[in-house]
């Protein structure tokens, strides 16, 4: 009797762990392009997941994203806060609606905030540890996921200079760098004389 008892826990063990992984394994569809944006970036096959509480920014150690590295490697999930991934589909879903301004008519400084943690995060799963280099390269992106989520190549570019011009204030110290300039070493495109 015992000894079934202890199948019978064991089975339920084993069960419980393949349930749960592969609940956590399917990626909710709306995670599905924002994980198609990041592997672009990443230049690898990525998952996007959104987690927290609905509508926050920011979990509760401050951050918007994360990317794990084991041995000095990049995971391939990346977790977005869920208030970042709900702003990033809202503001897609006005870009359908038809672009009324050019840059976001309605909280701007919140879309181009979490336009910037999904390139950040796809950088991080690029395999960049380095903040200010990873931050730097964010921003030169955000034009470019900005248009993967239906912005005109004007509106991008409105947004990344926006961004360029307001989020570097608003990071920790460690996400900055004099480097991240036109021609600096963190420029991605040093021939090409836009910026960012």
């Amino acid at each position: 009797m015992r000894s079934l008892a202890l199948v019978l826990l064991a089975l339920l063990t084993v069960l419980t762990v393949l349930l749960h992984r592969g609940a956590s394994a399917a990626a909710k569809p709306g995670d599905l392009r924002l994980g198609g944006i990041a592997s672009e970036l990443a230049r690898r096959h990525v998952t996007i997941r959104c987690e927290g509480l609905s509508g926050a920014l920011t979990g509760a150690g401050g951050e918007s994203g994360r990317t794990e590295f084991v041995n000095g490697k990049p995971v391939s999930v990346s977790y977005l806060q869920e208030g970042v991934c709900q702003t990033l589909h809202s503001y897609a879903r006005s870009l359908r609606a038809g672009p009324a301004c050019l840059l976001p008519c309605e909280r701007p400084l919140e879309i181009e905030w979490s336009l910037n943690t999904l390139a950040h995060e796809s950088y991080h799963l690029a395999g960049v540890r380095n903040e200010a280099a990873t931050e730097c390269y964010a921003l030169q992106a955000i034009d470019f996921v900005a248009r993967r989520l239906g912005a005109s190549p004007d509106q991008g570019r409105a947004l990344a200079a926006f961004s360029f011009d307001q989020l570097p204030r608003r990071m920790p110290p460690e996400y900055s760098s004099p480097e991240c300039r036109d021609g600096g070493r963190f420029d991605l495109h040093p021939g090409d004389p836009s910026w960012p």
